[in-house]
């Protein structure tokens, strides 16, 4: 049998090229990407890595029981950091505790910090009940006078954390029981961890100091 004749093909649409001005304005209202299943969410700029769910709930729960205080928040490492004026430390960190929101009941730590301009103090506190973590830091404008509540009353754990802030700082904790130097000898002024101590040996005539002999390594 003869093929039958085939008629001509049909002629394929070509894509027309869509104008720049009008892609750019596609471009403009098109929705931002969501997260394919099993890939991490974007993290916002200036912060290492996103939130734990568990930080975003404690920054809610921080909200309503830190009413009347005001601070600045940001997440760190994935976990909820917060900055607070120095006069509302103490109440604060009453609240931290205290309130069955938040249930702060250990102070991992407590730190001084010289930024040169300012100096802080920063307290990393952790909840046993709900395994969360919370980073506080105060900030002291008065590098003459730098001065913030003493948190004993709150958690005996700040007391040799204080008296050490004092020693190397010069920070001042009003309300501490006995703020005497913890490893530093009575009666000495020099700062050791202030930046703009002078790294000399400052200490070489004290009783005790043995001076590494010049040349060994």
């Amino acid at each position: 049998m003869a093929d039958e004749e085939q008629g001509p093909a049909p002629e394929q649409a070509q894509e027309q090229p869509q104008p720049a001005a009008e892609a750019t304005a596609a471009a403009e209202v098109r929705p931002a990407a969501r997260p394919r299943p099993g890939q991490a969410p974007a993290v916002p700029a200036g912060q290492r890595e996103p939130p734990k769910p568990e930080a975003e709930a404690l920054a809610a729960d921080l909200a309503q029981a830190w009413e009347g205080i005001a601070f600045e928040q940001r997440f760190n490492f994935s976990d909820l950091e917060v900055t607070i004026a120095p006069q509302d430390v103490l109440e604060a960190c009453r609240r931290c505790k205290g309130d069955s929101r938040l249930s702060f009941d250990w102070l991992m730590c407590l730190s001084g910090v010289d930024c040169e301009t300012h100096f802080e103090v920063v307290y990393h506190l952790y909840s046993y009940r709900d395994h969360r973590r919370l980073t506080i830091r105060a900030r002291l404008e008065d590098r003459d006078n730098p001065a913030v509540a003493s948190v004993v009353s709150v958690w005996k754990g700040a007391d040799w954390h204080e008296r050490e802030a004092a020693e190397m700082f010069g920070i001042d904790f009003p309300g501490h029981p006995n703020l005497t130097p913890l490893l530093l000898e009575e009666g000495v002024e020099e700062r050791p961890l202030l930046k703009s101590q002078p790294l000399v040996p400052i200490f070489a005539d004290r009783p005790g100091v043995v001076q590494q002999p010049e040349g060994v390594p």
